[in-house]
This record gives C-alpha cells, structure tokens and sequence, in this order.
C-alpha cells in the first residue's frame, strides 16, 4: 500500500467530513458522498470499531465510542491488513515439494507455485493420509493451541482441533506458553491458576489500598489489548487511583508506562533475582516479627518448613536482605524498607506474567503468594495479591451474564500425547525422548506433519534457528493464514484464509466484565482467493469423509445465530437475533455487587466453610505433592535458585555483557500489526527498537537512531538504537512479535533483518516440571551493525504461476 494510501486511512472519514463542510464539495455531492459510505460494525483484540466502506473498499475505521472508553490507535492499523501485499493471495506449494522431492532442507529458501484449490487440498489431505499410514494420528502435530488470531467465536485453532478430532486426533498442547509456569503450580498452591482469575474490583481498590506493587506489572500496556474485546476502562478506573493517593512502587529493570503515570518508586532489580528479593523480605519479616503470625497458622500449610530454608538450617545460606542485595543490587537498607512499607500500609501486589517466563520460573508467583501471606492481608479490601491487573481489563466488575463462546472442538481424539507449550523444537528434533512434566512423563512420538493456523510459530517460540532446524525435518508442514507470515514461509502447502473483516463472526466485550456482545459482520467481500478457515478445514474433512460431522451441516450464520441463543441476552432480555445482529451490540448490566469483590474474601472470612481447591484447603506454602516429585530443580516450597544465564553469572556476563528483556509490544498483539503502517510510530529505520541506557550506549559505542547487531551464541538480529534513561544499566529491550526475516535465506542460521527478538532467547524450560519457555532468561552483546540488508520481513515469497 502506497504512502498516500496509508494516510488517507489514518484521516479518513473524518477529513471526508471537514471537506464537506468546507464548501469545497457541492452540497448534493458531499450527500451522495456520505450516501455511498456504509458503517459496518465489527470487534477486534484492539477494541470495537465501525468500518466505513464506499465502493466496496473500507476507507476508514473509527472506534465505537459507547463500547470503548479510551480507544488505541491500533485499530486504525486493520484496514491496512485487509489491503497489505503481503496477504496470501491463492493457494501456493513449495516448489520442490510440488515435484515430489524429499528436500525439506529448503523450506524458507525456494519460491512457490500457485496451484489450484483443490490441489492444494488434495495435498494437504495425502500427505496426512500418508502419515497416518506410517504412524499413525500421533504422526500429526496440531501446533495450533493459540486462539490469538481474532476475538471471534471461528478461532481457527479451534477449528483445526475440531478438523484432527473428526480423523482420530493429533499430538497437541499441554498447557499454554504465556503462563506455562504457573498454569501448574498456582492451582496447587492456592486452588486456582490465579492468572485468568476474576481480581479484586476497581472500586475496591480506590477505596482501601494505599500502596501498590508493581512486579514486573504495566498495567496501562498490557490492557490496552484483550483475549475479547477491551472497553480500556480500565484507563478511567486508573486516574482514580491517583487521586485516591495511592502509593506505587515499581520493581522492574525497566521504568514502564504505568510506572510512569503512577510516579511510582523505582526499585531497579536486576533480572532473574525477584525471588531472592522476595525471600530476602520474608526473612526480614520473620526476624523482625513483623509478619502476621495469625494469618500463617489460620490460613496457610507447612509454614514450619519453608522456615528452616528461610533461616539457611537447609543449605546453610540464610536468606537475609545482605545475601540478596549482592544477586539483586538492591541494598538491604531498601529491602527492609520495601517489607516495612508493605506490612505498615494496606498493600496490593500486582504481579505478572513475564517474571514466570524466565529460568525457574514456577517459583515466582510461588514466592509473591508466601510474601503476600507473611504480610497477611489476603482476602481484606484492596489487600493480597493479584495476577491479572494487567490482563483483559483486570479489576473490572464483571457482569455475571452468559456470553456465546465459540465453535466447539468436539470430540474424537484418540492421541493422548500433548507436550508443553514451549517445548516445540525439542518434539521435532527428538522423536522418542521422554522429558517429565508435572510429576508425569511425556515421551515424544515421531512427527510427520504440522499444521499451523491462526499463529505462526516462528516469532513466539524460543530459539529460532534451532525451531527452523527442525522444522526442516519433516515431511509436511500445512500453514492456513491470510498473510505470508515467516512460518508460511517456511511451509510446503500454504492457504489463503480471510481476514476478520471478509467474513460474518460473533464475540463478547472482555475477558472479566463480559458486558457486551458484538456482531463481527461481514465488512468486504474476500480478497484474491482467500476463503474462511472454516471452509478451508470443512473441506479437508470432506477428503476424509467427515464434512457433515465437522459442519454438522450448519453454515457460519446459523453456527453464530445458535452460539448466540446460549447467551443472557436471547435467554433472559430476549432479544432476538435479528435485532442483535441489525444493531451490532447487545449491552449487559454490571451489578452493583459486583463492584464490592474482594479476591479470596470467602476464604479468608470462613476457611472451613470456604476452603480452597489445595491439598490442605489452604494456601500451600509447602506442598507434599509437589516435594514427592523429587526433582532437583523444583522441591516442596518456594526456592531461590540461580538461573543459568544472569548477570550474576559472571563468566557468561563477561562475554555478553547485556540481559535482553523482551516486552509485549507497545502497538501489536504479538506479531499481529507488525505489516501494518501503525508499527511506523515506533520503528527505527524499518527494525524493532532496542532500548538502552545512555550509560550503556556510551559503553558500547552506539548512538541513538543508528542499527546495531544484537548477538548471542544462538542466533543475532538487527535493531534500532532507543538511548533511554527509563531503562536500567545492563539491560537492553526489545519488544516480542517482530516479523522474522532472514538475511541471507539461502544459509541455515543467518541473523534477522527485522529484529526478531527469539533469534537470542533460550528453549532451555523453566524446570523438570512445568517445561515452560525462559524467554527472559538471555543475555547478549550489541555491535555495530555495518552494511544492511532492505528488511524484506513483510514481503511475500516468490511465487511461480502454475
């Protein structure tokens, strides 16, 4: 799309107005303007939005204002992916797999061939028929567990999995990656993931909490994207905390934006060393008898031993705030003052998920539930802890009302392998190992064929060279996405799908309030050949046999007008479909009680009456269960173990002198909008930005604006220079979900002209029992970066026409 295009989009129909209205156009003109416009409404991740459409091409979105209360620039950016070139525009093979040679070596490096439809289908089918016939359905791998391609009740991860189960099943997902860690230690601890959990109501928290921990928290970011639709009132609720005075302190390597709009205290740890801070204040606590005696005997089980680790009597290091200041640079003067403030004041622990995406990560939120504990205050008003505050508008009072879910993956599957999230790479790479996992054992069967949809796993997992590596050795790979993302790229058969915006579909407004539900209608007809996920994967059933049982002869209209008979509004407003789907939005009240939740209030009220999903009924600060896995590196408490790649490790430091954190993005959901112009806002010369401090940037002789190579023994990228004070001395940032480029495609490991930031990052798990990714778990060194390469990440392959 040309530049004139672009901001013609980012005007819009607003200019279109202001032209009107200054008599440069005709009065009857700018009416049969306006009467050639249509506003379609439809949802999105980044907020419910109208498309206005003339001449069947969408010439603006605009935000739909009494669902979205402080609406993001980034739906300005869907239009732009409608239009991008780098769509998939017809169904395309591989050229060498189209002539029937074993080179799957060459995935990512040849062109492809356009071929028909039911070519390409006719492929995908055979060749799953083939592995089949070798291996069995544990032959097939679904890679597709991430429902983060659309709000929609059509996920096309959802309906890969109904597609597999229809034909015997396929190895999948065993937990996620965003929480792999504490996915399956949190609910033995405290009875509950904790992660997705209704938190404490906003309202709750004005009133009563007069200090907030910030743990790696940035609320203000984070919820500007959600799992459904977000109404970002979250931000309204924000300017009231200031005002109610609330105290924030910010432990984090870098000084975020909420950390900002809070003016919160900086506490700069380095990374990897939160649990040693944590043991280190609960030490502290104990000493001082500040800790809430009470609430450990009434609340909480095996206090007794975690005390002697606590007290050094297990491994001879006690852990006082003097033994953490060496591993986290904070002094203990601090660390003592952080414990005091949080037991003298009614404080409120925000946690996040990134600290869990790190080496041992399980024992994070472990350690914040412990403190939060020892401090005592779970349970009370705008008190305890909470790990969702950043997370789909967390805190918001929720509705209570039924929504309309999505299409259903059925049943059928008789594979019962799924590997963990992160563990991808190693599957590929090493059919028949066994690795443990959550007390269990997985062993990995061999795989022949990989089908991805709706994600592309090239840009989320960890290790890129080496996933790359492994997905060269199998016989197919399937991709089915709108866009030549880097893993259709590196596929053998790729299918055009449509956007969003091509297609009719349903949804809910948020993940906690669920205070709406939105028609996602139809906006313009499909571009090229694409066609919807759920055609593409109907007719692969039909090659089996299975058409009926997957449609269960139902169209995407009648699947939507039957997912949206289950909700509130048709049971008990009865609103009928026709009216919900002519006005686009269907409103739900919010009680009154909803605003007075308290996490964990019941328990804390009555823990017998009310006792928690956990072994004992109470919170675990020792777990039995979890001590008779015998594993070395996860034991039966909360534990400090040094990671493998620090800046404490000091050998490795000397050689890559910098710990690389990687963010969610500040303008995408992952990689979603990274071929849009709205990542134009922040790019530097076309490459991810990495942040540094000016102490740093002088270390290493780089300026600001300039290209480096950012390089670790795995793999190196290109980045953009941000010389920042808002972030700590020795950590450098950039962002997750860049667009993997290669700079030179024809060799195996080439660094990234795009500044993908898993080029550097580890597939080393997090321990032997929740094998989740240590993403933030990296260190590396920053060069100049010499000649560069135009950054061909948004371009499509080249493509031969058959």
């Amino acid at each position: 799309m040309n530049n004139s295009r672009r901001d013609f989009l980012k005007v819009g129909a607003a200019a279109s107005a202001a032209v009107a209205a200054s008599g440069t156009m005709t009065g009857a003109f700018a009416k049969e303007f306006a009467a050639r416009t249509e506003k379609i409404p439809h949802a999105s991740h980044y907020g419910p939005f109208h498309a206005h459409v003339r001449d069947g091409k969408i010439v603006d979105i605009t935000p739909q204002l009494d669902s979205d209360a402080n609406p993001t620039a980034m739906v300005k950016g869907l239009a732009d992916r409608v239009m991008t070139d780098s769509r998939v525009k017809y169904p395309c093979v591989r050229k060498s797999y189209l002539e029937g040679k074993d080179a799957g070596d060459l995935r990512g490096k040849e062109e492809f061939v356009r071929v028909s439809w039911d070519k390409a289908l006719d492929l995908a089918a055979d060749a799953i028929k083939k592995a089949q016939a070798k291996g069995g359905n544990q032959s097939l791998y679904n890679s597709c567990y991430s429902g983060w391609a659309h709000p929609g009740a059509f996920k096309p991860n959802a309906l890969a999995g109904r597609f597999f189960n229809q034909i015997g099943g396929a190895v999948g997902t065993s937990g996620e990656y965003s929480n792999g860690a504490a996915g399956p230690t949190n609910p033995v601890i405290v009875g509950d993931m904790e992660v997705y959990s209704i938190q404490t109501a906003h309202e709750q928290i004005i009133k009563n909490t007069k200090v907030m921990i910030l743990w790696g928290a940035d609320l203000y970011k984070c919820n500007r994207i959600g799992w459904f639709v977000p109404n970002h009132r979250n931000i309204d609720a924000y300017e009231e905390y200031k005002k109610a005075g609330i105290k924030f302190i910010s432990i984090d390597p870098i000084y975020t934006t909420s950390a900002s709009e809070f003016k919160a205290d900086w506490i700069k740890i380095r990374p990897g060393s939160d649990v040693a801070l944590m043991m280190a204040m609960m030490h502290y606590l104990y000493k001082s008898k500040k800790y809430d005696a009470n609430f450990i005997k009434k609340y909480t089980h095996g206090f007794d031993k975690f005390l002697p680790y606590l007290l050094g009597k297990e491994d001879g290091i006690e852990k006082t705030p003097e033994w953490a200041e060496k591993l986290t640079e904070i002094p203990a003067a601090t660390i003592k003052e952080l414990a005091t403030t949080m037991v003298d004041n009614r404080t409120f622990i925000a946690g996040n998920w990134s600290l869990q995406r790190a080496h041992h990560g399980e024992q994070v939120d472990w350690s914040i539930i412990t403190l939060a504990s020892m401090i005592g205050q779970i349970g009370l008003p705008g008190g305890g802890f909470g790990f969702s505050m950043h997370y789909a508008g967390g805190g918001d009072a929720a509705s209570g009302k039924a929504t309309v879910g999505g299409v259903p993956q059925g049943g059928g599957n008789k594979v019962n392998v799924n590997i963990p999230a992160s563990r991808m790479s190693d599957l590929l790479l090493n059919p028949g190992k066994t690795v443990t996992f959550k007390g269990g054992k997985v062993t990995y069967p061999k795989i022949e064929v990989m089908l991805s949809a709706g994600s592309s796993p090239i840009g989320h997992q960890p290790d890129v060279n080496e996933l790359v590596g492994a997905m060269r050795t199998l016989d197919t790979i399937i991709t089915v996405d709108p866009w030549w993302t880097p893993t259709a790229k590196m596929s053998d058969i790729v299918f055009p799908a449509t956007t969003t915006m091509e297609r009719d579909d349903i949804t809910q407004g948020m993940s906690y309030a669920q205070d709406r539900l939105f028609a996602m209608k139809k906006v313009v007809d499909a571009r090229y050949e694409s066609k919807d996920d759920y055609w593409i994967f109907a007719e692969l059933s039909k090659r089996f046999g299975k058409e009926k049982k997957f449609t269960k002869n139902r169209t995407t209209m009648q699947w939507i007008e039957r997912l949206y008979k289950r909700s509130y509004a048709k049971k008990k407003m009865k609103i009928q479909f026709d009216e919900f789907w002519k006005e686009g939005v269907v409103k739900y009240e919010v009680p009154d009680s909803a605003r007075n939740f308290v996490r964990h209030e019941a328990f804390r009220k009555d823990p017998i009456k009310n006792p928690l999903k956990t072994e004992s009924g109470k919170i675990q600060i020792f777990s039995e269960k979890f001590d008779a896995y015998g594993y070395d590196d996860f034991k039966g408490h909360a534990t400090w173990f040094e990671p493998a790649e620090w800046l404490g490790n000091k050998k490795l430091a000397a050689k890559y002198p910098l710990h690389l954190v990687s963010p969610h993005p500040t303008y995408r959901v992952h990689s979603q909008l990274d071929n849009t112009w709205v990542q134009n806002v922040h790019k530097v010369q076309g490459r991810e930005p990495i942040r540094i401090s000016p102490n740093d940037a002088k270390k290493f002789g780089v300026r600001d604006g300039e290209i480096v190579e950012v390089y670790n023994d795995r793999g190196s990228v290109l980045a953009g220079v941000v010389v920042t004070n808002t972030i700590r001395d020795g950590v450098v940032a950039i962002e997750e979900g860049a667009w993997y480029s290669p700079d030179d495609a024809s060799k195996d490991k080439t660094r990234c002209n795009s500044g993908q930031a898993n080029l550097l990052t580890s597939s080393r798990p997090t321990s032997s029992m929740a094998q989740a990714t240590t993403a933030n778990t990296v260190l590396v060194s920053i060069k100049k970066a010499g000649v560069v390469q135009p950054n061909l990440a948004y371009s499509a392959p080249k493509i031969i026409e058959g």
